[in-house]
């Protein structure tokens, strides 16, 4: 008997992942609709003289068990090499390595909360499970386990890097299981010789190219056709119409809503910041060596920069130093996402000047526009549920869908395969792939 007719909106991670997980299970009617060139949405890349970027910057994290199991499925995870990278702290024009007991000594902070800021940190190392924090906030967290000045010196300046909001404003949940991931102090991940992100997209397309998975590029969903409760049929934008019986959505909910023909209030909640995201190619050596540094004076346009090479120091050609110069801003109705390339440039290359002193001189820029980036995780985030609420066929993945993991290229594709599973499970059948990613480890961290 013939499997029931699947149309995936949006070819990102949490949609490829989505339409794997239905064809391991044996369905052979999905199909994917993506309005970009080609798969793989925020995780996607841009070519320049023969080498291949990202959009913004991106790291494996090693305990990313998503990640690291579709890097293994697709044979790239032997490739992966692993490195200790600098996280600096700019703050009032000095640079601070918190990793580094010297750095960490001399940073403004009293030497009573920077004890207390160990605490906090050994607390959140420990603690895998944030289910009892949904309803705090990060300024409840750090208080209770750090106090008020950790909170002042450190985090108050990340979040609102981050979501453009104080402590008291994001959701103690998300705070915690970022700190658990230690993204700042544990080796990262890359790929030698290119863009590892290029390296998953591609592999997950060939396995989706081998199961027969349908990918219709350059095209996206127009308005979603209602009846009884369910929706019968997709039309696009290119003026062709798909029947559907099921229909995952992986796009973000602002997306999603504007296919209807009613509001949605229940998805109301979610809201999105958006990225703008410059790459710079130089010759220049910009020292000292980092690969994360936060602008935590919040007197910059940026609100990081990150030196590409300094964890892959094969991206781009040898001798190049790559630069990612970016901000996280409110959303992309915000007056600077609209500013032209010039100016945001000028901008950029300002706030390097000011941080290192001297004038940054590219051979090549490229400005990126993500205008929905990232959910904001706010005090009392709730994941949309996997089933629609009220469309009986609809199922739902997507970053809006991680909450409280950090969100990452893993979880991204972990919401995918959970929708995708739910599909397979409410039709009499079974997925292994959630077991067999919830149980995924890594057999070794091979150093650069």
């Amino acid at each position: 008997m013939a499997t029931p007719r699947v149309i995936v909106l949006g070819g990102g991670l949490s949609g490829m992942a989505a339409a794997y997980a239905l064809a391991q299970a044996g369905w052979d009617r999905v199909t994917i609709i993506e309005r970009g060139p080609e798969l793989g949405g925020l995780a996607g890349t841009f070519e320049t003289d023969g080498h291949f970027y990202p959009l913004a910057y991106h790291h494996i994290l090693h305990r990313d068990r998503g990640l690291l199991f579709f890097l293994d499925r697709i044979g790239a995870l032997p490739d992966v090499r692993w490195r200790k990278i600098s996280m600096l702290f700019q703050l009032k024009g000095r640079m601070f390595d918190l990793a580094h007991p010297v750095d960490f000594l001399r940073f403004p902070m009293s030497l009573t909360d920077k004890l207390r800021f160990v605490r906090l940190m050994l607390r959140c190392f420990g603690k895998s499970d944030w289910a009892d924090w949904n309803e705090r906030s990060a300024a409840e967290l750090v208080d209770t386990w750090g106090g008020p000045g950790v909170r002042r010196a450190i985090f108050d300046p990340l979040t609102r890097l981050k979501f453009n909001r104080p402590c008291e404003e994001v959701s103690g949940a998300w705070l915690g299981a970022r700190l658990h991931f230690r993204e700042g102090s544990a080796p990262l991940g890359y790929i030698p010789g290119g863009n590892w992100t290029k390296v998953l997209c591609d592999g997950v397309t060939r396995l989706l190219d081998d199961a027969s998975v349908q990918v219709r590029l350059g095209t996206s969903a127009r308005h979603l056709v209602i009846q009884d409760d369910r929706v019968t049929r997709v039309d696009l934008d290119d003026g062709e119409s798909l029947e559907a019986d099921l229909v995952i959505s992986t796009v973000p909910t602002e997306v999603y809503q504007r296919l209807l023909t009613d509001a949605r209030p229940d998805l109301d909640h979610v809201r999105y910041t958006a990225v703008v995201s410059a790459m710079f190619a130089t010759k220049q050596r910009v020292t000292p060596t980092f690969y994360w540094m936060n602008l935590a004076s919040l007197d910059c346009t940026a609100s990081g920069m990150f030196m590409l090479n300094a964890l892959n120091p094969t991206i781009g050609a040898p001798g190049d130093t790559c630069l990612n110069i970016m901000t996280h801003v409110p959303n992309r109705h915000d007056a600077f996402f609209h500013q032209s390339d010039d100016e945001i440039l000028a901008g950029y290359r300002a706030d390097f000047h000011r941080v290192f002193g001297f004038e940054l001189e590219p051979f090549w820029t490229q400005i990126n526009r993500l205008g929905m980036y990232a959910p904001v995780f706010h005090r009392g985030y709730e994941n949309p549920p996997l089933r629609d609420a009220v469309l009986a066929n609809v199922y739902c993945a997507g970053n809006y869908r991680t909450f409280p993991s950090i969100a990452s290229t893993g979880t991204a594709l972990v919401s995918g395969v959970d929708a995708g599973a739910a599909i397979v499970a409410d039709h009499g059948g079974t997925s292994d792939l959630p077991e067999a990613i919830d149980g995924y480890r890594l057999a070794s961290m091979p150093r650069a």
